[in-house]
């Protein structure tokens, strides 16, 4: 804002705009839309730059700039509204209409006086790439050398990727136009900040940074050169300024696109930055799955697999992404020679809810096939189909006749016991068969899905699918474990820091909630560790603040498994824990081009009461809840008491 008054009238309007804006929101009780929505302002904002751009300061310049900052303020609440409904920003869409209404409007009025003659900043220097910041300082109404210099680096301090798109987007701009017209003409376009905004936003913001999301961002760029030369074509038959149309066109289709087409890149969760939206991104991809449908395994013990996906039986065509589990014992299903229902190790075993949902669809009367024959009229046999929290369905079949414990409506949470295992319907012996399924209709086309966690070959999986004939054991739930790590909102919990055995520091974390309902430990110098407890897993997932000994706690322990069993698993960290700020920049600007420079195993092993690993080990007591010590390679953290 401040750096607006480099054109006294930009700045001081542009302020006006704003007052106006927050003192309407005020009258009409609308505080919260301004202060959580920042389009309300900063569309304001723009406007009343641009009246400053073209016209003194004056009463009547005021007067104008209060009303259609207002005028602003009512659209882009009305744009709001209904683009919500397509999950589409309004972007600066309000600013760009008003604007052209305004112009529209100026020439009828005679008593406005224009600066546009002797128009010129307190002060501007000569650079290099002149151009180009001109360009960048052209979107804040300061087409100023100086102005897009600071523009530049606040964007570069700010977020090297955004600085990266906003350079590289601006020479393609130019590269593309320079095609068509004489390169001269090109470089000093009036409108070839589009490019950059275009770059940014859809490279940097709307889109996940990967190389997939900066071509759809250099396309659309690309396309964008077109639509600005025919719209200034069209707009100079009236005297009228293209503004950022081109640019919220574009942005507006790409959206539109990427996120109706299911691009696996779109930014659902839009961070402070770029490298925050992607850290935040990578982290939910490699610790915990991303967006994939999850679920846990319908048995307790130890199950092989019978089927995966795309096997070669009945896992094909739109039943494809579908699980099949037997029990086995020396490398067999079955006791004796397997001619009964009773010989087969699976049949009778328990069958539990893989999600926590609602009932929606069961078949519990058809009698179980004898070994040797199937059920070709009813393909899968007794079932349960159940509607996830999360919106998809899941169907387990061939369950044991009139053994289901659950009625259409129910709700059920993940590891309740719902039926047990049977040989009903098209099963050549008894198994269970679990797919996902986007409808509730039995039979309907499956969908891919990951189970949240087994063991296999002694090692923790989480968020994977087992190979066939893989024998995978679910995995088993240590109560006890369970609540030392169940915290209640306000506990405090005080730690002594020691140094080759001798206390050089303390320190007190207390348990809170933010109004989200998310979890987290906070210190004295309000840094906070966010974390989450699932029925088998507790992990720490988000850290807030500057360096401290919080950050030891996720760097020692990032997922604690809810077990007694002694068992090793991988999980990958933050770039923040890995790496020195310098290095995390650099490694940030690079990770687009590749994502395996972000994926990064570690190995924990969890043995009885301890998690160690390169980084040290974390102890939990006996009988206290809580990290009772914490070991680093260089100092130790330990727990003073249970409760402050």
């Amino acid at each position: 804002m401040l750096l607006s008054f480099l054109l006294p009238s930009v700045g001081f309007l542009g302020l006006v705009a704003i007052i106006a804006t927050i003192l309407f929101a005020e009258l009409t009780g609308l505080r919260e839309h301004y202060l959580k929505y920042g389009f309300y302002l900063y569309n304001s904002l723009l406007v009343g730059m641009g009246i400053g751009f073209y016209y003194e300061i004056s009463i009547l310049s005021i007067f104008l700039t209060s009303l259609l900052a207002i005028l602003t303020f009512l659209l882009s609440f009305g744009l709001n509204r209904i683009f919500i409904h397509y999950a589409l920003p309004i972007l600066s869409l309000p600013f760009a209409l008003v604007s052209l209404l305004f112009y529209l409007a100026s020439l009828k009025y005679t008593t406005l006086l224009s600066n546009v003659l002797h128009r010129s900043p307190l002060f501007d220097i000569q650079l290099p790439f002149a151009p180009f910041f001109q360009s960048l300082g052209t979107i804040f109404f300061l087409p100023y050398t100086i102005a897009g210099a600071i523009i530049a680096f606040i964007i570069l301090y700010y977020s090297r990727i955004l600085f990266f798109l906003a350079v590289s987007g601006y020479l393609f701009g130019i590269a593309v136009h320079s095609l068509f017209v004489p390169i001269s003409s090109a470089i000093h376009s009036l409108y070839n900040f589009n490019y950059i905004l275009i770059a940014m936003a859809v490279g940097g913001i709307f889109l996940v940074p990967h190389i997939r999301s900066y071509l759809i961002a250099f396309t659309a760029v690309a396309a964008s050169v077109v639509m600005i030369d025919a719209m200034e074509v069209f707009f100079n038959l009236y005297s009228l300024p293209v503004y950022t149309l081109p640019f919220n066109i574009i942005t507006l289709l790409i959206i539109l696109l990427t996120f109706g087409g299911g691009y696996i890149y779109f930014n659902h969760d839009i961070k402070g930055t770029p490298e925050r939206s992607l850290e935040h991104f990578l982290s939910t991809l490699y610790r915990f799955g991303g967006k994939s449908r999850k679920i846990y395994l319908p048995f307790s013990g130890t199950w092989s697999v019978y089927q995966a996906f795309d096997d070669e039986w009945t896992h094909k065509g739109k039943w494809k992404y579908a699980y099949d589990f037997v029990i086995k014992k020396n490398g067999k299903t079955y006791r004796n020679d397997g001619h009964f229902l009773e010989d087969y190790y699976a049949y009778g075993a328990s069958v539990l809810s893989p999600v926590n949902g609602y009932v929606v669809d069961i078949q519990n009367d058809l009698p179980d096939n004898p070994i040797g024959t199937v059920d070709r009229l009813n393909n899968w046999g007794n079932y349960i189909i159940i509607r996830s929290l999360e919106g998809f369905y899941v169907e387990i079949s061939h369950l044991m006749q009139h053994s289901i414990q659950v009625q259409i409506g129910a709700y059920v949470e993940a590891g309740e016991v719902i039926a047990k295992c049977g040989n009903s319907g098209y099963s050549p012996e008894p198994h269970i068969h679990i797919q996902v399924q986007e409808y509730q209709t039995i039979g309907s086309g499956t969908v891919p899905f990951v189970f949240h966690e087994y063991i296999v070959n002694s090692k923790l999986v989480f968020y994977s699918l087992p190979r066939k004939g893989e024998e995978i054991l679910a995995l088993p739930t240590d109560i006890s474990m369970k609540q030392r790590l169940t915290f209640i909102l306000d506990e405090q919990y005080r730690y002594t820091v020691e140094k080759n055995g001798e206390k050089i520091d303390s320190f007190t974390i207390t348990v809170k909630m933010n109004d989200k309902g998310e979890f987290y430990f906070e210190d004295e110098q309000l840094n906070r560790l966010y974390f989450y407890q699932t029925q088998r897993l507790f992990y720490f997932y988000n850290y807030e603040g500057k360096k401290s000994y919080l950050q030891l706690f996720f760097l020692l322990a990032p997922k604690i498994p809810l077990i007694r069993d002694d068992i090793c698993y991988n999980d990958t960290l933050p770039l923040y824990l890995r790496y020195s700020p310098m290095k995390k920049m650099f490694i940030e600007f690079l990770i687009p081009f590749s994502y395996k420079l972000f994926f990064n195993k570690v190995e924990y092993c969890h043995k009885q009461l301890h998690i160690h690993s390169t980084f040290g080990m974390v102890q939990f007591s006996y009988y206290e809840k809580g990290f009772a010590l914490l070991q680093s390679r260089s100092i130790t953290i330990k727990k003073e008491s249970i409760e402050v």
